[in-house]
Order: C-alpha cells, then sequence, then structure tokens
C-alpha cells in the first residue's frame, strides 16, 4: 500500500514465495479503487502522476 513491491518485501522477509507474501499484502478499498483509477486514467496523466 505505501508503493513498496511486493517481491522487494518477499526478498525482505525471506518469503521463499510470492504466494506467501501476498498472504499479507492485504490492500484497502481506497488503495484498490486508486488503483482503479489509475489504470482508467489516459497515459499521459498517469505519467504525469509518477513524475
Amino acid at each position: 500500500m505505501r508503493g513498496v513491491p511486493l517481491k522487494v518485501i518477499q526478498e525482505l522477509m525471506g518469503h521463499a514465495t510470492i504466494e506467501m507474501t501476498m498472504r499479507y499484502a492485504h490492500l484497502s478499498p481506497e488503495t484498490k479503487e486508486r488503483a482503479v483509477q489509475q489504470l482508467d486514467a489516459p497515459a499521459s496523466q498517469n505519467r504525469a502522476a509518477l513524475a
């Protein structure tokens, strides 16, 4: 939820599989909504938001 890739968290936690990490990766409804908004936005807006 804080923008850290799950693969990085997996390595930091020492999990053997991404599935184990995902067991603990609970996303809030707000986080999911922001992701949907980013996916729905035109590509030019997404690039600007990431800069």
